[in-house]
């Protein structure tokens, strides 16, 4: 692949601002696959202290973006740039033996000038509380640090309880800020991210990102919007327990996901604090991983891209060549 614009994340120099976000790199394999492909940033999907399966298929369903999300037919023709769909995997992971052992399999795919992001996410208990959820994600990084990945992702875009339309942690900034402590002892001297999702409103992300920025390194956001999905009949597009709200993913995101990511900068330009911010959210195009980067984030992070249009990483350096 052409070299792309470097850039510098932390202390580590990466040979391109565009990754890819959690969720698309199942394991090694898929890491070594994109790795070729000219992304500096790779991110091995999000990880547990224990086993857990995926729900049912389907998993992925095309959609268009509403209140109430309506599932539509697969096109029979991709178009990448303008792919939209709601996703419900419910953060499925590998036995922690085995993603271990596999984290250290993709580090070491890596060449220089390529980091590994591992993402990590705690399990609530039935019986738990929050101790108990912010010690299951700490062990969960330190498991991450010592298998050798090069950043730490708190994935906070995801429910703390059980249940049907449970609130997601990020909405919880207590909740967070306790997890944020104990991942940052877990992690070590490595750089520490935390992944939210959607606000309900500026205030209440710069709240958030207030009470979160003196305990991590950086920001990874929007990890999409969270909808009811539904068919053309108005039955659920996914069935099973706790599958009516799913999150929503791809074009349709990208400008609400840039609004917030806006946001971030300016307050950041603006000396409330000094962290990394990596735009996700809708970034299917070039053109819109550079609007992105233009406007001041340190990464433009894919996830649908990465699966619609595996090589738009190595169209963003084609273009800075040429430029």
């Amino acid at each position: 692949m052409p070299p792309g614009p470097g850039a510098r994340i932390f202390d580590l120099r990466v040979d391109a601002p565009i990754g890819i976000a959690a969720g698309p790199l199942l394991n090694s394999r898929w890491v070594e696959a994109y790795a070729r492909l000219g992304y500096g940033v790779l991110t091995y999907k999000t990880v547990r202290t224990s086993a857990r399966h995926a729900f049912a298929h389907p998993n992925i369903v095309h959609c268009r973006l509403a209140e109430t999300a309506v599932s539509e037919p697969t096109p029979r023709k991709l178009d990448a740039s303008a792919v939209t769909w709601a996703i419900s995997f419910g953060l499925p992971s590998a036995e922690p033996d085995e993603w271990r052992a596999d984290v250290s399999r993709a580090k070491a795919k890596l060449r220089s000038g390529q980091a590994l992001i591992v993402s990590v996410a705690g399990t609530p208990e039935p019986e738990g509380d929050a101790e108990q959820l912010a010690d299951d994600y700490a062990r969960c990084a330190r498991w991450a640090a010592e298998a050798g990945a090069d950043i730490i992702e708190a994935h906070l875009s995801s429910p703390h309880v059980a249940g049907e339309q449970a609130p997601m942690i990020y909405e919880n900034p207590a909740l967070s800020a306790l997890i944020l402590d104990r991942v940052r002892r877990a992690a070590g001297q490595r750089p520490l991210v935390a992944k939210i999702g959607s606000t309900r409103s500026p205030r209440a992300l710069h709240e958030l990102a207030s009470r979160l920025a003196p305990r991590v390194d950086g920001f990874v956001l929007v990890n999409g919007v969270q909808r009811r999905v539904v068919k053309a009949d108005g039955n659920p597009a996914f069935t099973g327990a706790g599958r009516t709200i799913a999150g929503i993913g791809g074009a349709a995101v990208f400008e609400h996901s840039l609004m917030q990511v806006e946001e971030m900068l300016a307050w950041r330009k603006a000396g409330a604090w000094n962290r990394a911010i990596f735009a996700v959210g809708g970034i299917t195009t070039v053109e819109r991983a550079r609007v992105a980067l233009a406007a001041g984030a340190d990464l433009a992070l894919v996830a649908t891209a990465a699966l619609t249009d595996p090589l738009i990483a190595a169209h963003f350096a084609m273009q800075h060549q040429a430029a």
